[in-house]
Parts: structure tokens; C-alpha cells; sequence
């Protein structure tokens, strides 16, 4: 059983990293909530135009606030938005009035000028993220600003006041409003921001903060920092928890000895250690749409240019082995891209992932025949790939397993498996310096085109390579021709899913996350979302100890 510990500030100072579970600082003044938690790789940035990594996502979450925040049963209930948005009968305009309390954490009011600035440069060719793709399918003029043919001024948003946005769209979409709880979407602060300039977001002390947290001692590469609860925070007074003491810890027998000793509240398990701690009172298992999957370099001259050498270790990989014995913790065999239990057909209420069946599975047979074709067709016996992998436990085991495994399959492949911190990694992915890197993929909103967008020719996040003019129509269909019908817009993206998968073998999903973990009892109201942002820390509440 976790216990309360009584610490004094000075200790407190001292063990920022969190020597005691679920503290309690005691002065003649107040009490501390205080907890102790884990992310399993480094925290690259808070500039929310720039993050592509679940720890920053995870940070953002919880440091800074959009329009709406996402409840926990995913909906989207007002944040910096004061109600719901006005919307207008043809659902292409979005009236949204801001609540004159919201601040940031230098004093300053939230305003819609944050969003005004913020979006601009989200568009804006210089400046725009990866992320960028969000605005350009849903937003006026921002694809012809992002192509550098209008000015971002010229983007379909206004601000008639200091607390109203008015958003025109540039097609009705259902889930517009969820998007908005997307932090691409989150407000900046023009003056504070263009004064740090290419500092910004890369420092606890050079960001500013609007969410229920403000971050302390972190900085690029820092294995430790705080979310401290934001006194300036409009709802301050329903953040129960004062303090969240976080720690990098990539593996995980480290991270459950630390559990274990009462130095961490939470810990994420993985493979032998799921099955060890299965019937401990503190063990839960979590539904997760989080999909784990490799992604083929189909550049200039990258062997796996080659549509059959790609196909050949997609269907030489054993997926039902590979969760049971390496991951262990309840994660699915994946048999395509979009995730089990996420989005349903809009007319029958059928499943996507069930009415679109497997698209990839374990077939030695196929496997094989496609690699004798790729051979020939590279005019190689032996091919070498470089395999990108993050320098954590369940990641460096995975790419083990499956190197190993698809070489017994595949007699000649070898792979050249690199293991690198994230912000290394990132760099090599972006540069194209790989063949193959294995990746996760959480939806940003409640729709399958979160997973099939970003594979289209003209995505920023597309950094695998892919182009097929094919699956462009079928994603641009289902983006503006078929968007306001239900059924031909389905099934454009079932079709898309099988062109992806099951014709081109663009990449290869693996599993579909289930998250296994050790919680301290004493805590409770981490929000898991099936979208957007992994998870919200807001609700955390801490009991006394019995």
C-alpha cells in the first residue's frame, strides 16, 4: 500500500525528481498534492506548430488550452471558449465567444488575437507544422496561403472583437468542434512569442501558459520537470493536484522498481512485466486506438521503393505471436490501420476496422514469393535496411523481434537496427535517413481520415515517400467532392485503406495499443482519450492515506 509522505519544502527542493509516492508538503500555511510520474521519452517542445511526438502532445495537454478541452468521455466542452459555438445553417460558419477570465500565466487576457496569430502561422508556408494539413482541409483560403498564393491575413477567420472568433469552413464537417480541442489549434501570444523567437516553446521559461499547469525545470533534452498548478488558470479551483513531478524513465524494470519502492505513482507495463502484475490491486488495463506500425521509405533509390520487398516483410511478420509474447499487456493483433471500436458506419453503425476486414496478416507463403520477385527486380540476394528505433525498452525489443523474425522468413534481408533518443530519431525521420522506422499513431479526432490523410501525396506528415494518384482522388473525395455524403465519403475511405494497405503495402500496422499499468490507489482522474492528446491531468485527485 502507498503511504503519504510528510516532507518539508526544503526536502522538496532538494528531490525534485520525487524520492516519496503521492506527497504531501505540510507548512503552517497549506498542503501539497504532489504525485510522481513517468513519460518514456524525452519532451521535445511546447511550441504547439512544431510537435510531432506523443511527450510533447502529452505536455501541451496539459500546460496550455485551446477553445475546448475534451471531457472524459471525449467530448468537447468549452475551455477558453465560454459555450458551445454558434453555428450557421449551412455549417460552414462557426461563431465562438471567449471567456473574459482566461489568462496567461504572465497575467495577460486570452484573447482571439492568440487564435488569429497562432493559426496564421500554422498556415504560413515559413512557419507551418507538419500539422498544417488540419487547416488546410477544414479552414477558408488556408490551402492557397500554405501554397504561398494569398497572404495568411487572408485566412477565413476573424476576430469583429477581442473575445469573439468567427471561423468560416470551407465544407460542413461534423467534427469540426473536436478538432478544435487538437493543439495545433491552441492559442499563442504574439508579443511574448516573437520576443523569444526561435527560443519559444523550447525552455519552461520561454513559453507562456494558459492551461491548468505551468511547467518548471525543463529544458531541451532534460530527463526531469513539473507541471505546477497554474494560479492564473480560469478554473483553477477544480485542479485538486498541486504538483506532477515527472521523470524519464525508457526502461521498465527501472520504472517498476521505482514503483515498487514508492518513488512513482504511475508506471506503464510491457511485456513479461504485464503478465507479473496482472492480478496486483493496483494493475488496470486501458482501451487505447493508439497503433503501432512500421513505416517504409519508398524515396529515390531506397530499396523499399520496391511495392514487393515492401509487401514481402508486411506479410512475413507473425502479429499474434509478437503481442502475446513481446507486448503482453492486452494490445490487438492489428489487421489494418484504423483502430477497432473507433469510428462506425454512419448509416449501419457497423465498425470500420470490422467492414473493412484484414488487410495485412502473417502469410510465410505470400511473403516469400514476394521477396523472390523483389530480388529479382533489385537484382540482389542480400538486401540491408536501416532500422530507426527509439531507445526505449518496449521499442528496442520490438525491433529486435521483428528483425529477427522477418529474417528467418525472408533468408538474405539484414537490418541495421539504430536505436536513438527521440529528438535524434525525429531528425533522421524527417531527414529520410532511414529505411524503415516503426511509429505510433494516436487519432487527432474522432474520424478514420486521422490515420488515411496524412499518407496523401501533398501531407506534410507524409515523410514516408508514397504517392499514388489513386489514393489522392480517393482522399481528396472524401476530403471535398464526397463530403457531404455520408456513405460515398465511407466508403472512398474504406477504399483508401485498402490501397494503402493491401495493393501498395505502404506500411505495415502491427498492433493496436492496450495499455497495461501499476496506478497508486490513492490517485485517481487520469483522463485516457481516444483521440487528440493521450491524456489530461486536470482531474487528478489524491486521497489521504487510510
Amino acid at each position: 500500500m502507498k503511504k503519504f509522505f510528510a516532507i518539508s519544502a526544503l526536502a522538496l527542493l532538494l528531490f525534485v525528481t520525487g524520492c516519496n509516492s503521492v506527497s504531501k508538503t505540510e507548512s503552517s500555511e497549506s498542503k501539497k498534492a504532489i504525485v510522481h510520474f513517468t513519460e518514456p521519452a524525452e519532451l521535445l517542445t511546447l511550441d504547439t506548430t512544431q510537435e510531432e511526438d506523443f511527450t510533447s502532445f502529452n505536455a501541451q495537454n496539459q500546460v496550455l488550452e485551446g477553445l475546448y478541452q475534451l471531457n472524459e468521455k471525449d467530448e468537447a466542452i468549452p475551455a477558453v471558449a465560454k459555450d458551445l459555438p454558434k453555428i450557421s445553417e449551412d455549417k460552414q460558419t462557426y461563431t465562438i465567444s471567449l471567456r473574459e477570465e482566461a489568462k496567461w500565466s504572465n497575467g495577460k487576457p486570452v484573447t482571439a488575437a492568440d487564435f488569429l496569430y497562432a493559426w496564421r502561422r500554422a498556415v504560413t508556408p515559413e512557419t507551418a507544422p507538419s500539422y498544417a494539413s488540419l487547416f488546410v482541409s477544414s479552414i477558408k483560403n488556408a490551402d492557397a496561403i500554405y501554397q504561398g498564393k494569398m497572404k495568411p491575413e487572408e485566412l477565413g477567420v476573424e476576430a469583429p472583437d477581442e473575445h469573439t472568433l468567427v471561423i468560416q469552413l470551407i465544407k460542413p464537417i461534423p467534427y469540426f468542434t473536436s478538432l478544435l480541442t487538437f493543439e495545433t489549434f491552441f492559442p499563442i501570444n504574439q508579443a511574448f512569442a516573437e520576443k523569444q523567437g526561435s527560443d519559444y516553446g523550447t525552455s519552461a521559461k520561454t513559453t507562456l501558459y494558459n492551461g491548468p499547469f505551468v511547467l518548471e525545470g525543463w529544458e531541451q533534452n532534460a530527463d526531469t520537470w513539473q507541471y505546477v498548478k497554474n494560479p492564473d488558470y480560469w478554473d483553477n479551483k477544480n485542479v485538486k493536484v498541486d504538483e506532477i513531478q515527472t521523470t524519464v524513465v525508457k526502461s521498465t524494470s527501472t520504472a517498476v522498481n521505482l514503483y515498487q519502492t514508492d518513488e512513482l505513482d504511475r508506471v506503464v507495463l510491457d511485456g513479461e512485466f504485464s503478465k507479473q502484475y496482472k492480478n496486483d490491486p493496483d494493475f488496470q488495463n486501458q482501451n487505447d486506438t493508439k497503433m503501432g506500425y512500421l513505416r517504409f521509405n519508398q524515396g529515390t533509390e531506397k530499396p523499399l521503393a520496391n511495392q514487393n520487398l515492401r509487401k514481402a516483410i508486411a506479410l512475413a511478420i507473425d502479429r499474434e505471436t509478437f503481442v502475446k509474447n513481446i507486448l503482453g499487456d492486452g494490445s490487438i493483433a492489428a489487421e489494418g490501420f484504423v483502430p477497432q471500436h473507433f469510428v462506425q458506419n454512419p448509416k449501419t453503425g457497423e465498425d470500420f476496422r470490422k467492414e473493412n476486414g484484414v488487410q495485412q496478416t502473417f502469410d510465410k507463403t505470400a511473403a516469400q514469393k514476394a521477396y523472390t520477385e523483389a530480388k529479382k527486380e533489385l537484382n540482389k540476394d542480400d538486401i540491408t535496411l536501416v532500422y530507426l528505433s527509439k531507445d526505449t525498452d518496449t521499442e528496442k525489443k520490438t525491433a529486435e523481434y521483428l528483425a529477427s523474425q522477418i529474417a528467418e522468413v525472408l533468408p538474405g534481408i539484414k537490418f541495421e537496427i539504430t536505436t536513438l533518443p527521440s529528438n535524434n530519431l525525429q531528425e533522421r525521420y524527417l531527414a529520410g535517413d532511414y529505411d524503415i522506422a516503426f511509429g505510433q499513431w494516436m487519432p487527432d479526432f474522432k474520424d478514420a481520415s486521422t490515420f488515411l490523410d496524412m499518407f496523401a501525396s501533398t501531407s506534410g506528415l507524409n515523410h514516408v515517400n508514397y504517392k499514388n494518384p489513386t489514393y489522392d482522388q480517393l482522399i481528396q473525395a472524401a476530403s471535398e467532392t464526397d463530403a457531404a455524403n455520408e456513405e460515398k465519403r465511407w466508403s472512398d475511405l474504406l477504399q483508401a485503406e485498402q490501397l494503402l494497405l493491401a495493393e501498395d503495402y505502404t506500411i505495415a500496422p502491427i498492433y493496436q495499443q492496450q495499455t497495461a499499468l501499476l496506478q497508486n490507489k490513492q490517485i485517481s482522474g487520469v483522463v485516457k482519450h481516444a483521440f487528440g492528446s493521450p491524456y489530461s491531468f486536470k482531474y487528478i485527485q489524491v486521497e489521504e492515506a487510510k
